[in-house]
């Protein structure tokens, strides 16, 4: 028995049969079995719980298929190839041993002019610059060997870059100075393969 009240009323009782709707399912005057109940229902709560389950599971599932653009930037490309650097003959003859910023050039062998001593400015421009010191051997007497130079401050000037076997290299030098007498020369020299050799040398420019 239940006791409820309404407003002003007294209290009265209630039979429980009021309070309660009778089950889906049940025939009138049958009583449902309980456990039965019971198990349609937590069947029923598994089938939902199961549908959500799932709906959850695909719902991830095509998070993480989608490609992110703010957690993981995409990675730029590989760099192309370094760009080949431009050098110079520093000792008189071949393709082999070229360098770049020499600190000295040698024109040929036994008596040839010598620039050393040099700092460059502008390199792999198409016009190279270097200041440093110029050692000419003039004619003496006696053995090459024993000659002894005449030093100048020099201006040399690299250009006329060309490519060989895909190596740039300049090919024509300038060396600028003031002799003794406070006269401006200047010394032109080409890096080429004079006709019936098979090397490339520093050649003196033809008078």
């Amino acid at each position: 028995m239940v006791l409820t009240r309404f407003c002003h009323q007294a209290w009265r009782p209630m039979t429980v049969g009021r309070a309660f709707r009778p089950l889906r399912g049940a025939a009138p005057g049958r009583v449902l079995d309980q456990d039965r109940g019971v198990n349609l229902q937590l069947s029923s709560t598994s089938t939902i719980l199961g549908v959500i389950a799932a709906a959850v599971l695909a719902g991830g599932l095509a998070a993480c298929s989608m490609p992110s653009t703010s957690a993981h930037p995409v990675a730029a490309g590989p760099a192309g190839a370094a760009e080949v650097p431009v050098r110079v003959q520093p000792n008189a003859v071949g393709w082999s041993g070229m360098v770049q910023r020499p600190d000295h050039i040698y024109v040929g062998m036994g008596g040839a002019p010598i620039a050393r001593q040099l700092a460059w400015r502008n390199w792999g421009g198409p016009r190279a610059w270097a200041a440093g010191k110029l050692d000419i051997y003039w004619p003496q007497p006696g053995p090459i060997s024993g000659w002894h130079p005449t030093t100048y401050t020099v201006t040399v000037r690299l250009q006329d870059i060309v490519t060989h076997n895909g190596q740039p290299s300049y090919r024509k030098m300038a060396d600028f100075y003031v002799n003794r007498q406070g006269a401006a020369k200047v010394l032109h020299f080409t890096f080429h393969v004079r006709p019936g050799g098979s090397v490339p040398g520093w050649n003196p420019k033809d008078p």
